[in-house]
């Protein structure tokens, strides 16, 4: 009996296999073991682990966890899952090693992750070669929905774009300009806020100006992260990702444009990693 966890800042997702069958499907809230201590993390997954979960003969958990890239990270990680199941063989991973086994599998590319947060690795068909750091969401994370949402603010703050969508815009968020800084700069996790604007620039993608938006935010990912590769003009780039996902259209358009070679493009990575794991 196998279970796979894909976690990243906003959900985990569980998924448990029995005979390369799936038997459990569910999600519970996501965490970071950056910016989350093991104790509030050990509590979110036991006020949402399913009773019936917990009786599980599991013997082996696949962790892909947004966060896990340092030793110390996986290990906290470790002791929270073994406490859960206590018989199981554990190993974890960076959420960025399971989108690239999710959406590459044995193949060479670039896997990229375009969700709440960004980031993207070279893929030799086994293991991560090369990486470009990730400086997080207040420095970067450049294509993801919480760059987006900034620069939608930047837009709409700054009086760039014309009067009726900016009527609209803040008549949909239901606050003014001086609501929206203090959104910003005062209320708690103002990036979980920033990022929820996405679903605004999705209803109104028929708009020109928000149109060129959404472009901006995947241009100014492939400028930071996938230019940096070496031949990336020659590598074959897919996604995962709700942003990529939702916005797949003017992803693959941008790509174009670039003369840049697209490949797959996933909602969740969960649906890679459940085909890997039962090959």
């Amino acid at each position: 009996m196998k279970l796979i966890i894909d976690s990243g800042t906003t959900k985990t997702h569980w998924v448990l296999l029995e005979e390369k069958q799936v038997t459990e499907n569910f999600k519970t809230t996501g965490f970071n073991p950056y910016y989350t201590s093991a104790e509030t993390i050990r509590q979110l997954i036991s006020g949402e682990l399913p009773e019936n979960m917990r009786r599980k003969n599991v013997e082996k958990i696949y962790f892909y966890g947004t966060g896990c890239s340092t030793r110390a990270n996986c290990s906290k990680v470790d002791s929270i899952l073994q406490s859960f199941f206590k018989t199981a063989i554990i190993e974890t991973h960076h959420d960025l090693y399971g989108a690239a086994v999710a959406l590459l599998k044995d193949k060479e590319g670039i896997a990229s992750i375009l969700g709440t947060g960004s980031n993207s690795c070279l893929w030799n068909g086994h293991e991560i070669i090369e990486s470009v750091p990730s400086t997080g969401w207040l420095l970067g994370d450049e294509g993801s929905a919480t760059y987006l949402g900034k620069i939608i603010l930047k837009a709409f703050l700054g009086g760039e774009l014309p009067k009726d969508i900016t009527r609209t815009f803040y008549q949909d968020i239901g606050l003014d300009f001086e609501g929206v800084l203090h959104k910003i700069y005062s209320a708690s996790q103002p990036n979980k806020w920033i990022s929820g604007l996405a679903p605004f620039a999705s209803a109104h993608i028929n708009n020109r100006e928000i149109r060129e938006l959404v472009k901006k935010n995947f241009r100014d990912f492939l400028a930071v992260q996938i230019k940096r590769y070496s031949h990336y003009q020659t590598k074959e780039i897919s996604f995962t990702g709700s942003v990529a996902w939702h916005f797949q259209e003017l992803l693959r358009e941008v790509l174009q444009e670039e003369n840049l070679h697209a490949g797959s493009i996933l909602q969740q990575p969960m649906d890679g990693l459940i085909e890997y794991h039962t090959s």
